[in-house]
């Protein structure tokens, strides 16, 4: 008896030890979700802010496109159809990231002018 008594011991004693082994892989692969969540959130955040930057970057040329051509326009006195619609087209994408104010203005000041060719248009 005493044979079994201590294979009983020996069989608790591994027991114990491959719980405390399942419990501790566990809290391991725990501390790498956790991690690697945290890495996530990280990569997202400065997802976030590069996109906010390039956004900002690509108002400022479009910005700069509308003014330089609108001052063209406007010192010319006088816009060709075609021209008016490629200002049109940078209009759009500079409004719809939120673009506005001098911009604004001066894309206005354009599609006030008369067409070149003695035209007129109403846009």
């Amino acid at each position: 008896m005493h044979f079994f008594d201590e294979l009983l011991e020996l069989n608790g004693l591994l027991m114990s030890l491959g719980i405390g082994g399942i419990v501790g892989v566990l809290g391991w692969v725990g501390k790498l979700i956790l991690k690697n969540k945290n890495i996530a959130e990280q990569n997202k955040q400065l997802t976030e802010q590069r996109f906010k930057m390039l956004e900002a970057a690509n108002i400022a040329i479009l910005h700069n496109e509308i003014y330089k051509q609108c001052s063209y326009f406007i010192e010319e006195g006088a816009v060709a159809v075609d021209d008016l619609d490629n200002l049109e087209y940078l209009w759009r994408g500079y409004r719809g990231l939120g673009g506005n104010g001098t911009g604004e203005l001066l894309y206005n000041r354009v599609r006030e002018l008369p067409l070149k060719g003695g035209e007129s248009h109403s846009k």
